[in-house]
């Protein structure tokens, strides 16, 4: 096109430096962009929002964006497409931009595999129980080589196991993609929304939350935060998973019962692989913590791909002002159905 439309990138200065880096920045230049930065320190009030807002065409979005509500867009007339760069927009979207024609895309699908690709390496980290006899850097005592129960009882290959997972969105997807050459015994999955048929076709055990949690060797959690999914596994879901089974949870942490994982991690039946806390940068006095059968990484499952995200943003930019179809268009009941980020604790 002749002239760049007049984009705006709604995010805080550090997530710009992780979202807009040298590559991002290299692309948006590529294709003849340029991206409007928010300049405002700190936490921005919704007024400082509205002022930023006029006379913007596409705006990005991302990670603590506000609801884009009649009050957010009060002096905003000429938006015409929104990109998230990120995964869910249910935090972002409302009726009312829906209503305005407004045309709205996200990064989910290529955050979604970049997530996928952590939780697969979690399973084979969890089939082989590496927590137990592994050892990182300097902070532990040296490898027992004597260990040869680990052998033994400390390692179920993938063709062995039964893969659960909690929910079938983009991440579940993509997720199974990657299992498939694995060659899993089973790859059972609970979705309130997957069809008999759709099991059918790809080769999945359709099965009940309260099944998923009694049968699988590895369980994932990757459904939405929804007010239905949120605190839905508890005391009971725990208390059937398998001795030496693994949790795996990249999804959001209010989808289980923190007191009751931790009751549960207590008793060291299983073990517990998370990516998600309810408060975030996770305290150092945490029991999880203190545990020996957990394994915390710092909500990065979907770090690793951070330029490419603004940058897919970018080309729907494109395709629309070019007047050519979307290919990672949502919808309002697609919205509606990710993740809430309203339903998390205040960070």
């Amino acid at each position: 096109m002749s002239e760049s439309p007049h984009i705006f990138f709604m995010a805080s200065q550090q997530l710009q430096d992780r979202f807009f880096n040298e590559q991002a920045k290299c692309y948006a230049a590529k294709i003849g962009y340029e991206i409007r930065l928010n300049t405002l320190p700190g936490k921005v009030a919704v007024g400082e929002w509205v002022e930023q807002l006029v006379g913007v065409e596409a705006l990005l979005t991302t990670w603590g964006s506000p609801r884009l509500d009649e009050t957010v867009l009060l002096q905003n007339q000429t938006l015409k497409i929104v990109g998230h760069v990120g995964g869910s927009v249910a935090g972002i979207v409302s009726q009312a931009l829906f209503e305005r024609g407004v045309k709205v895309c996200t990064a989910n699908t290529l955050m979604a595999r970049t997530v996928a690709e952590w939780s697969l390496m979690m399973t084979m980290v969890g089939l082989r129980h590496l927590w137990s006899y592994a050892q990182f850097g300097a902070q532990f005592g040296a490898v027992d080589w004597t260990a040869d129960w680990v052998r033994r009882e400390g390692n179920l290959p993938p063709d062995e196991a039964v893969i659960g997972i909690w929910g079938y969105g983009d991440v579940a997807k993509a997720f199974i993609a990657l299992l498939r050459p694995l060659h899993p015994r089973a790859i059972a999955v609970h979705d309130d929304f997957l069809t008999d048929e759709i099991a059918e076709a790809e080769g999945l055990q359709k099965v009940g939350l309260d099944e998923l949690f009694a049968s699988a060797d590895v369980i994932h959690c990757q459904t939405g935060l929804t007010a239905a999914n949120k605190g839905r596994v508890g005391a009971q879901q725990l208390a059937a998973i398998k001795e030496g089974g693994v949790l795996v949870n990249c999804g959001r942490a209010p989808l289980i019962d923190e007191q009751a994982l931790i009751a549960a991690l207590q008793e060291r039946r299983f073990a517990a692989i998370m990516d998600v806390f309810e408060e975030e940068p996770l305290h150092d006095e945490h029991p999880y913590r203190m545990m020996e059968n957990v394994i915390l990484t710092p909500h990065c499952a979907g770090s690793g791909r951070d330029g490419r995200y603004l940058g897919l943003m970018l080309d729907e930019f494109d395709r629309f002002f070019r007047g050519e179809a979307l290919e990672t268009e949502v919808s309002l009941q697609r919205a509606l159905a990710m993740t809430d980020s309203s339903l998390l604790r205040k960070r």
